[in-house]
């Protein structure tokens, strides 16, 4: 593994690691309110961020996926928990999958980084690498709808109401 590969990884896990620190501070009282001017929960967020960042990996490699198939029904662009008609996964099963995502990511693709996508994506990414900023970016906008939705529950009076 060469340099570039070496910080685009400490990135990754860095990001990942103060997203963590966010959500293990999160009580699961809170994760499935949908604040008016949101479309999505906290639990909604976390599952997309896991999700948008295995298809970024997986996808565009032709490679078979890690997280399981169901959080497509989820989590993918589009969807919503107002809109969800089975159970979704249970917070702790999608905190342990943000904890090891990282982890499992670099064991299956260190030294590939400079793999090509099956096909050039937006903003013109054609390498693997390319992709890891994109999760980075993406992972830090939800992670501040997240904050602004905890703002809210922490403000709210314990009524109950979602």
């Amino acid at each position: 593994m060469d340099y570039r590969d070496e910080v685009l990884w400490n990135q990754l896990f860095d990001v990942r690691q103060y997203t963590l620190q966010i959500v293990e501070n999160i009580s699961e009282s809170m994760i499935d309110i949908i604040p008016a001017g949101h479309h999505n929960s906290i639990r909604w967020n976390i599952g997309h961020i896991i999700y948008d960042q295995d298809v970024w990996f997986h996808h565009f490699m032709k490679d078979d996926m890690d997280v399981p198939g169901y959080y497509r029904h989820f989590f993918d662009f589009g969807t919503s928990p107002c809109t969800w008609k089975q159970e979704p996964p249970a917070w702790r099963e999608l905190v342990e999958e943000l904890r090891i995502q990282p982890h499992r990511l670099k064991k299956k693709f260190a030294g590939r980084l400079d793999e090509p996508l099956q096909t050039t994506t937006e903003l013109g990414m054609g390498k693997l690498g390319e992709v890891i900023p994109r999760t980075l970016y993406h992972e830090w906008y939800h992670l501040g709808v997240i904050q602004s939705i905890k703002r809210f529950a922490d403000s709210r009076p314990e009524d109950g109401v979602k």
